[in-house]
């Protein structure tokens, strides 16, 4: 027994999402890593932090508890150019919209986890020297249960 799924389902989301760069897939050239990967590429999607919540499914406490994770994802985009912020931002939403369209399409985790929507996003960008770097930061909404079994 655990008494959450969240970094399950945060590592079922990575690992999927690291699926998705191969060769004729939507994520194909665009690094994905469970973590900030230190030596970032020019485009790349990252887990942040987690939360959760529970709330008890049975009318007994610590029986079955619904869970509801919320991953943070982070799509980082590098162009060796300056000012080109709006062409940043375009290619982070672009990227954005190919994990989402994915995650509709496929949205079990394994494990009895759920990816059930995006429920927030923030993005921002910096323009260092001769360059352009967009941070668009979403969460990612997965539900399971937890079952700790009648008597906790």
């Amino acid at each position: 027994m655990t008494g959450t799924n969240v970094y399950a389902a945060k590592k079922a989301l990575f690992d999927g999402l690291a699926a998705l760069t191969a060769p004729g897939q939507p994520l194909e050239g665009i690094q994905v890593a469970y973590a900030f990967p230190g030596d970032v590429e020019l485009e790349c999607v990252y887990g942040g932090g987690v939360r959760f919540v529970h709330d008890d499914e049975t009318a007994e406490r610590w029986v079955v508890t619904g869970e509801v994770a919320l991953i943070s994802v982070y799509i980082r985009v590098n162009r060796k150019e300056p000012r080109a912020v709006a062409a940043a931002d375009t290619r982070c939403a672009a990227i954005f919209g190919q994990i989402v369209s994915v995650l509709r399409s496929y949205p079990s985790l394994g494990g009895g986890m759920t990816v059930t929507g995006v429920t927030q996003g923030q993005g921002d960008y910096d323009q260092p020297q001769d360059e352009t770097v967009s941070v668009l930061g979403v969460q990612v909404r997965v539900e399971s249960q937890i079952t700790y079994g009648a008597g906790g």
